[in-house]
């Protein structure tokens, strides 16, 4: 199988030298990470804080870090997309599980005390063919 496979491929690599991360690892990593947001909201500020630090002559970070605390991400980020509602529909298959759940909860919360016994109640239609 496919994970006995990449064990077996681990094993003889990390017997025979130890791993280090290279620019094409990287690169494959990095085009699979989900950072369209992050670089979004870098490409605006940094912009804007390497202005700051220029205008103001900016050694320490403190009125960077006020900039940053104080300011406001609405129209930096794109908009997310809307929530899509759907209504229930109704069909045979959940009608069934929602009936069998629903009467499997009565049981088990009546069992004790017992009044299930001596009666006819069952949890599960059988068909007989």
């Amino acid at each position: 199988t496919r994970s006995q496979t990449s064990r077996s491929r681990m094993s003889s690599v990390s017997s025979t030298t130890t791993w280090t991360a290279n620019s094409d690892w990287m690169l494959s990593w990095k085009s699979r990470l989900p950072l369209q947001t992050i670089m979004r909201l870098l490409q605006v500020l940094v912009p804007q804080v390497e202005k700051i630090c220029i205008d103001k002559g900016l050694t320490d970070e403190s009125e960077i870090l006020r900039f940053l605390q104080h300011g406001t991400l609405v129209g930096l980020l794109p908009i997310p997309h809307p929530i899509l509602i759907r209504k229930y529909q109704a069909n045979t298959g959940t009608a069934m599980w929602f009936r069998t759940y629903m009467w499997g909860v009565i049981y088990l919360r009546n069992m004790d005390p017992p009044i299930w016994y001596d009666t006819d109640i069952r949890l599960f239609e059988i068909q007989r063919i």
